[in-house]
């Protein structure tokens, strides 16, 4: 194991942790999982406009409210508005994305297709992500 690594597992014991980072974030996107690659791909495309953000995971929400605040904070900067994409309810993501921010999530269930398909369809793509980041900054 590389240094490295084993940051990224000390980490991901705290329950969350910045995977992606700028100088100074216009805005903070969460995801507790598979989503997190999503949301790195949205990034580069908002990077390449030129608007700062970090990506966040957390995947275990119990492990970083544990944490102390000033953890939290650190990866979750007060004042930075949120961006949630989550497979799940929005519902989900509402303790970590907070009322002023917006949550790309799911309401409905049961449809069968590759996920690739799905993912499509319901907008898992850096390109939506981008797009809805976007509306939120009113850019």
């Amino acid at each position: 194991l590389g240094a490295s690594r084993r940051e990224e597992a000390a980490q991901v014991a705290k329950g969350g942790y910045v995977v992606l980072d700028s100088a100074k974030p216009e805005v903070v996107m969460v995801a507790t999982g598979s989503e997190v690659s999503t949301l790195v791909e949205g990034a580069s495309l908002l990077a390449a406009e030129g608007i700062a953000v970090r990506v966040v995971n957390v995947p275990s929400e119990g492990l970083f409210r544990d944490q102390p605040r000033s953890y939290q904070e650190s990866v979750l900067p007060v004042g930075v508005v949120r961006y949630g994409l989550t497979s799940g309810l929005p519902v989900n993501l509402m303790g970590l994305v907070g009322e002023k921010g917006m949550i790309h999530g799911l309401d409905h269930f049961g449809y069968s297709a590759p996920y690739t398909v799905l993912d499509e369809k319901f907008g898992y793509n850096g390109k939506t992500v981008a797009e809805e980041v976007k509306k939120l900054l009113g850019k």
